[in-house]
């Protein structure tokens, strides 16, 4: 994970046409990625299970949804479903990476 990462970012930099390694050297120290397995199960009707509204804090964030779904972006004010592809990872783009 730690390799892909590193090639997103570099990639993610090379897109936004920032000079070479640009972001990299705002995050050099490896010692601070971290890696969180959450696994959320289907709400029912009389619960609700998962996260409220919140922005990702960090850099890129990997979302692995299963056919169940739930997985929802926020675009010009409305919420949108991120519709599950089998075998695809969602890349999100967080708020570092925009300051």
């Amino acid at each position: 994970m730690r390799k892909l990462g590193m090639l997103l970012e570099s990639i993610i930099n090379d897109c936004l046409g920032l000079p070479p390694n640009f972001l990299k050297q705002f995050n050099d120290d490896r010692n601070w990625d971290f890696m969180a397995a959450l696994r959320y199960f289907p709400a029912s009707d009389t619960e609700k299970n998962g996260i409220t509204e919140h922005e990702d804090g960090n850099s890129i964030t990997f979302v692995i949804q299963d056919d169940v779904g739930g997985l929802q972006v926020r675009h010009n004010g409305q919420w949108i479903p991120v519709v599950p592809a089998q075998d695809t990872i969602v890349v999100n783009i967080a708020d570092v990476i925009q300051v």
